[in-house]
């Protein structure tokens, strides 16, 4: 394990192309201190409510309510669409897997490895591979250890009644000789994300968790086949942005959630660990920090006023935040009351940010390409203007013609 001062000169170069502003005081993050897992050991945000949120995404003990977008046919398909990743974290007994855990759900892969070339066509190869998987962008970037937890935490080692006894940490599954990270992203529905917040809107996030399971699960094994190390990950094992920033698939933005050119905020990552000589990609820039300065939107909608106003700052505001850095920062307890008192997980942001769009048609593709100039304020008005973020009911997703139709924009390779 390298200290600190190397580490900060081993990816002083790739910072610099991020803009990442990474401080000397800079500690890995330790999964216990997310806001998920602490409310299950600390009294801040340990509740009743959040025991029912976790619990609510089993259909038993969903508790639908009258109230539309939160009614049992609401749940039904939230539910239905998070499926096969909740199912997945429970195919091995004692372990979150996908959560807490990587993924142990692999067949022997081959004896020795197989000769794909260099590492440019070794990376178009992964890159094929993975759309034919069922990714909608892919990017590589090299392993960089301070994206990778600390220590991991199984949050449901935990049972209610028990005492706040921290269960026993461990250090993370991932080798330290990988030398690259796939990151995969799958698309939420854009209509779903209409209906935010309620629980019916809680299947878009379930439907891209569900996507990337399969997808990074194929794809390790995919790699393992041609007789290399991969290592599937969705939300365990470390944060996916920096990674996913650094590969070049997005910017990172106010509201703490990073922006693809293709589809906005309006995707789950997922990354995919390997030994397998891959040429990174470089991390791209097309303005999304310079509009955030200017645009307020996901700050001033979020119900809890959980999202930055001001400017970058160092500040650590809990301890669910990574000491160190300098960037927007959301406040991870406010965030996670709310989607407690919600019963659901919350997308506001998603979906009043002007990035929303598909960019599947040229007015919209030249709304990001004004977004990206200094004319950036025009594009703030143009959005207010032009483009309704309103909220719609649940109803008008049920009762639209053709509302579970796939409204994806074309698949395509990053790069």
């Amino acid at each position: 394990m390298t200290n600190q001062n190397e580490t900060n000169s081993n990816f002083r170069a790739i910072d610099e192309e991020t803009g990442f502003v990474i401080g000397e005081d800079f500690v890995r993050f330790e999964q216990k201190n997310d806001a998920f897992s602490r409310s299950t050991w600390d009294e801040e945000l340990k509740s009743k409510r959040a025991e029912n949120f976790f619990q609510a995404y089993l259909m038993p003990n969903a508790k639908p309510r009258k109230g539309e977008g939160y009614q049992h046919l609401d749940y039904a398909l939230r539910n239905a669409a998070w499926h096969m990743a909740t199912s997945l974290r429970q195919f091995s007994p004692g372990r979150g897997e996908g959560f807490q855990d990587m993924f142990t759900i692999h067949e022997q892969g081959w004896s020795e490895k197989v000769e794909v070339g260099s590492s440019e066509e070794a990376a178009k190869v992964v890159k094929n591979a993975a759309i034919m998987l069922g990714a909608d962008i892919v990017g590589i970037a090299d392993y960089d250890e301070r994206w990778v937890y600390k220590t991991t935490f199984r949050r449901q080692t935990l049972k209610p009644g028990q005492s706040n006894t921290i269960p026993t940490q461990t250090e993370p599954e991932i080798p330290e000789h990988m030398t690259s990270c796939i990151v995969l992203a799958s698309e939420m529905p854009l209509s779903l994300n209409r209906t935010v917040p309620s629980a019916l809107s809680g299947g878009s996030s379930g439907i891209g968790y569900s996507r990337d399971a399969s997808t990074c699960i194929s794809l390790a094994q995919f790699i393992r086949n041609l007789g290399y190390e991969a290592y599937a990950c969705m939300n365990d094992t470390g944060p996916s942005i920096p990674y996913a920033v650094q590969a070049g698939l997005a910017e990172y933005s106010r509201s703490g959630l990073a922006i693809t050119p293709e589809f906005g905020s309006r995707v789950r990552f997922t990354r995919v660990f390997t030994n397998l000589p891959l040429k990174a990609d470089k991390p791209i820039q097309f303005g999304v920090k310079e509009f955030c300065e200017v645009c307020r939107k996901c700050s001033d909608s979020c119900p809890p006023q959980a999202i930055a106003k001001e400017a970058p700052s160092a500040e650590q505001i809990n301890v669910s935040n990574t000491q160190g850095l300098t960037k927007w920062t959301t406040n991870a307890e406010k965030c996670f009351k709310f989607w407690c008192s919600q019963n659901t997980e919350c997308s506001i942001c998603i979906r009043v940010c002007p990035y929303n769009r598909t960019f599947n048609n040229r007015l919209d593709r030249a709304w990001r390409w004004l977004a990206g100039t200094r004319l950036r304020r025009l594009a703030l008005w143009v959005d207010d203007k032009f483009n309704s973020h309103t909220g719609k009911k649940a109803g008008w997703w049920w009762n639209e013609r053709n509302a579970g139709v796939k409204r994806y924009s074309s698949l395509s390779i990053k790069k």
